[in-house]
């Protein structure tokens, strides 16, 4: 056993040993709310009966909706199935998982309307409504894992999130060796409820969101592109973010997508040497990498900043014609 797989292993341990307790606690809660209000005492439908409409896109996606039509079914299987070979034509990655995934497959969760999903999501999948969806990774390196995407129809019948989220699992499939808890951040909340987050930057929030944000939009993210005028952080900035600390919306996000597009068309072997240690599960490694990029990247981010500013909207183009060495 490495000592990073071991590291892995004592956090599993201490995550469930959370999780236990939390269960214990929330289980307590409820019962003594129950006994206060037996009036209110009454059973929630399941996921099945909220969600019972399934329809398979590929081997590896399927759908479970309250109320996508067929043409909105398919139209959200085009979509992803777009953003699946964008990221394997960037990445080369097909039929090259990391080590001990067994995420075969992801089970999309659509709600109705963001009504439902506050209704139902956070019973359904222990997990908090107060966003735009989440992607829930579970335990990759156990087999029968399932994948799990929730999010819900906006108004217009477009699933909030949809792409962002999709690249999210492929990234810890393709990408990111361990689960969500194994990787580096400094995040608590649940539903992972990490015990141990990573307490030393540079974390990876600016590769997984920044890179989630690229594949999904391309080159076409407008509010990314108004930040980019600002001048507002530098590249070796913007390695530290974590969604705890130095962080916000736009830091993560769009910030995120103007960092991770850098790299990928102005720097990638650095991306190509960095990715080698994350598929293999060696934080330790990528954080002194990145460590010793320092600044020196700094000054040319600035000027492709004010380039991208100035350029505005482009039409979507592969990086260095889709030809890469990654692994």
């Amino acid at each position: 056993m490495t000592k990073m797989t071991f590291l892995i292993a004592l956090q599993r341990l201490q995550r469930n040993r959370w999780l236990k307790s939390s269960l214990l606690m929330s289980s307590l809660v409820i019962c003594n709310i129950a006994n206060a209000n037996p009036a209110d005492n009454t059973k929630m439908a399941s996921v099945d009966q909220i969600l019972s409409q399934q329809h398979q896109c590929s081997a590896s996606l399927t759908l479970r909706s309250a109320a996508l039509t067929p043409a909105q079914q398919q139209a959200a299987c085009a979509q992803l199935a777009a953003i699946e070979q964008r990221f394997h034509q960037l990445f080369q990655s097909a039929g090259k998982a990391v080590r001990h995934d067994h995420n075969t497959m992801l089970r999309a969760n659509i709600y109705q309307s963001k009504q439902q999903y506050v209704e139902f999501a956070g019973q359904h999948f222990q997990m908090p409504t107060d966003n735009g969806g989440m992607y829930l990774e579970g335990f990759p390196d156990q087999p029968g894992n399932q994948a799990e995407f929730v999010a819900y129809q906006r108004e217009q019948g477009q699933v909030w999130n949809l792409s962002h989220e999709f690249v999210h699992y492929l990234d810890g499939r393709f990408n990111l060796y361990g689960d969500f808890c194994a990787t580096l951040h400094d995040s608590h909340a649940p539903p992972e409820n990490c015990p141990t987050p990573a307490p030393d930057t540079p974390y990876l929030v600016w590769w997984t969101e920044g890179m989630a944000e690229y594949v999904a939009h391309g080159t076409e993210n407008q509010e990314a592109l108004k930040l980019a005028a600002t001048q507002q952080f530098k590249l070796s900035e913007l390695f530290h973010t974590g969604y705890e600390r130095n962080h916000g919306s736009d830091r993560i996000y769009r910030w995120g997508y103007l960092a991770a597009r850098y790299l990928l068309e102005q720097q990638r072997p650095k991306v190509d040497g960095m990715l080698k240690l994350l598929r293999n599960g060696d934080y330790p490694r990528y954080q002194a990498l990145v460590r010793s990029w320092g600044t020196s990247m700094d000054q040319e981010f600035s000027q492709w900043l004010t380039q991208q500013a100035s350029a505005g909207k482009t039409a979507l183009q592969p990086v260095n014609n889709g030809k890469y060495s990654a692994n």
